[in-house]
């Protein structure tokens, strides 16, 4: 830490490794090295400043500090007096969290330099005397709560079949329904149908973005269910905290009629909490609006939608995705530099930025979305300080 705090603010990875050199041993040099550039890492992915011994591998499956500052409150506020067992800790995000809480919390990995990790980290807040070296299938005590969260890279790179996760998810449920209450995390996309021998009402998932950007899907059971039971939500988090929630189950609303699109005035793509939940239909209705197209993810309405499960873009045009009428609508509002947002098209973003880029001097911003036949495109505004 003294030699680490010498490079602080430094990002030039030949300086810091020399002035590295000067006060550590080259091993340790390496080493501190690693640490100080996984620091950074860190900051750019949101996650708790009091993680400061870090391992690639931890860091990479970590919580973000504003999500395990709210699993933590879940817990806090639904079991308070439990003892809690960590068992996948990694470098202690999680059980950084639970402490923070008063909880009472067991930490446990079995990777030694990461666990190694893990007691440092949690060491900031004190003594530290239950982080255990153990397999999350042989609890080193009796626990009330489990906080699991398999490994998905157990040889490197993702793991698809979910019985190869270290530990496998039949394991990991079967953990669960064991305890008194429990929270996997799961990643955000996978096929729910695999959660099986869970009583609908005896568990709840929870899609959880922060920032704009989907993290995790998180399944509760037993006494940290609450009052979720049976049902689907999406989180919306942002660095202070919720920004808003939508419970629900998955609808399909009839997308509107291709003629309608010029009497569109505001267009709205749901946060990926709730398109991962599968609950735009819900959202939609809830709002007033109606998909630009069949099961996609573009809302569009008369009226500014306001929430905090949405963004929304004023239109100021729209025509199909020919190149001819895309041209003339951007001439028509003087855009040259132009930004690509899609969803149902098979070309990347910039490939169709590229293809038809205006002649004008404003920057624009154009949305293309698959309809049942074809495709639109609708100019949007530019927000200010875009």
């Amino acid at each position: 830490e003294r030699a680490l705090a010498k490079v602080e603010g430094l990002r030039d990875p030949l300086a810091v490794s020399s002035r590295l050199r000067t006060s550590l041993p080259p091993p340790l040099a390496r080493a501190a090295a690693s640490l100080h550039q996984l620091r950074g890492k860190a900051h750019g992915r949101a996650m708790d400043p009091a993680l400061r011994f870090l391992t690639p591998k931890g860091l990479q499956q970590a919580s973000a500090g504003a999500v395990a500052a709210y699993r933590a409150q879940r817990i806090a506020e639904l079991a308070p007096d439990s003892l809690i067992w960590d068992c996948t800790a990694g470098i202690g995000a999680d059980s950084l969290a639970l402490r923070r809480r008063g909880l009472r919390v067991i930490a446990s990995d079995l990777d030694a330099q990461t666990l190694a990790c893990a007691a440092s980290n949690l060491a900031q807040l004190g003594p530290v005397h239950w982080v255990v070296r153990a397999d999350a299938r042989q609890p080193p005590c009796e626990a009330d709560v489990v906080l699991l969260d398999p490994d998905r890279h157990p040889q490197g790179t993702r793991e698809g079949h979910t019985e190869r996760w270290s530990p496998p998810l039949n394991s990991c449920l079967a953990l669960a329904l064991e305890h008194r209450g429990a929270c996997v995390k799961l990643p955000p996309g996978m096929d729910t149908a695999r959660l099986t021998g869970l009583g609908k009402a005896a568990h709840g998932l929870q899609w959880i973005s922060l920032g704009g950007q989907l993290r995790e899907m998180a399944l509760w059971t037993g006494n940290l269910v609450g009052d979720l039971g049976g049902q689907r939500e999406a989180l919306v988090l942002g660095p202070e905290g919720q920004r808003g929630t939508l419970r629900g189950e998955p609808e399909e609303l009839q997308a509107l009629d291709p003629g309608q699109l010029g009497a569109v005035k505001w267009l709205a793509e749901p946060d990926p909490a709730v398109i991962r939940a599968g609950l735009v239909g819900p959202l939609a209705r809830k709002l007033g609006l109606r998909p630009i197209g069949p099961r996609l993810a573009y809302l569009g309405g008369d009226q500014r939608p306001s929430s905090p499960l949405l963004r929304s873009w004023r239109v100021l045009g729209t025509s199909t995705l020919d190149p001819k009428r895309v041209r003339a609508l951007l001439r028509e509002h003087d855009v040259g530099t132009l930004t690509v947002k899609k969803r149902g098209h098979p070309d990347d973003a910039q490939t169709l930025a590229r293809r038809f880029k205006g002649p004008g001097r404003q920057p624009g911003l154009l949305a293309v979305a698959r309809l049942e036949r074809g495709h639109a495109a609708l100019l949007l505004e530019v927000p200010d300080g875009s």
